[in-house]
Order: structure tokens, then C-alpha cells, then sequence
């Protein structure tokens, strides 16, 4: 019985209530792992993967729908890394996959699930995406890791702008 409820506290404690993947607890744990000096990160991948234009979807069509969006794409980013990464939604529409492998091929195949998923849907989907290996030669840590992910978004999201 004790440990079906401390499971339960575990997954209320890390887990995203609507997307199923880890929250941002879970995230900041799996940060603070890997920021520990004896920690491997020299195979490590971080993608970084934002909803475009949630706001327009939740202006236009309702916070449903808002929804809706975010689960989708959640389902296809578990669909095509989730047995090959750990899936984090870290806030309203960005999601972090860290894989202790290279999952960028990968990337192209979550690109279209989301195109081919989003041609099905009332309302635009689309899904900028940010990532990279660790590289010693510019990474120390992961942190540093995070952030080159995170302007390789920016930059995306510009692109689209």
C-alpha cells in the first residue's frame, strides 16, 4: 500500500497533469544532476521545442483549443523521442528533451509528425525548435548547453517572424 501512494505523490510531484510528460520539478532536479561535478555530459542532447503562436491560438479559437495545441505536441515529441529522451514541459508552451544520445535525427521526423498532425487541426500548428550536443570545446556546462539551445530558438522563431 505505501509504496502505491508514494508512487502517486511521485508522479503528482513530476509529472504534467495535462501533457503526461515530467514537469519543470522534475526538470530543475535533472538540471541540478547533471550540473554535479562528476556528472557525464559529453553525450548529452538538449532540443527545445516552443508551440508557435500559442496566444494567437488561445485569442482566436479559445483556451481549449490552447490546450488541445499543447497537447498535441506533446503527443508527438513523446511519439517520436519519448523512448529515447526525458520530455519536460518547463512552462506553458515550451518543452525541453535531454537524451543521453544523439536524437537529431530524430528532428526532421518531429517536424513533420507536428506539419502532417497540424493539417488535421481547425487551427495553425507549428513548433519552433532550438538544440544541440555538448561540445567541450564551448560547453562547460549544462547550463551553457541550455542556453546555445535556447538562442538556436530564438533565432528559429525570428526566422518565422
Amino acid at each position: 500500500m505505501r509504496n502505491k501512494e508514494t508512487e502517486k505523490l511521485f508522479k503528482l510531484a513530476y509529472t504534467d497533469a495535462m501533457t503526461g510528460v515530467y514537469n519543470r520539478n522534475a526538470y530543475e532536479e535533472k538540471l541540478e544532476k547533471l550540473n554535479k561535478a562528476n556528472a557525464r555530459l559529453d553525450n548529452i542532447m538538449v532540443v527545445i521545442v516552443d508551440l508557435d503562436k500559442l496566444k494567437c491560438i488561445n485569442d482566436t479559437y479559445g483556451h481549449r483549443t490552447g490546450d488541445d495545441a499543447i497537447k498535441t505536441v506533446a503527443d508527438c515529441i513523446i511519439k517520436t523521442v519519448g523512448k529515447k529522451a526525458d520530455i519536460y514541459r518547463i512552462g506553458g508552451d515550451e518543452f525541453v528533451c535531454i537524451a543521453e544520445r544523439d536524437i537529431s535525427s530524430y528532428i526532421a521526423e518531429l517536424r513533420d509528425l507536428i506539419s502532417f498532425v497540424g493539417k488535421e487541426k481547425l487551427y495553425p500548428l507549428s513548433v519552433s525548435l532550438g538544440y544541440s550536443r555538448f561540445d567541450t570545446r564551448k560547453d562547460k556546462t549544462i547550463d551553457d548547453l541550455i542556453k546555445h539551445c535556447d538562442k538556436k530558438l530564438y533565432d528559429a522563431k525570428k526566422r518565422k517572424a
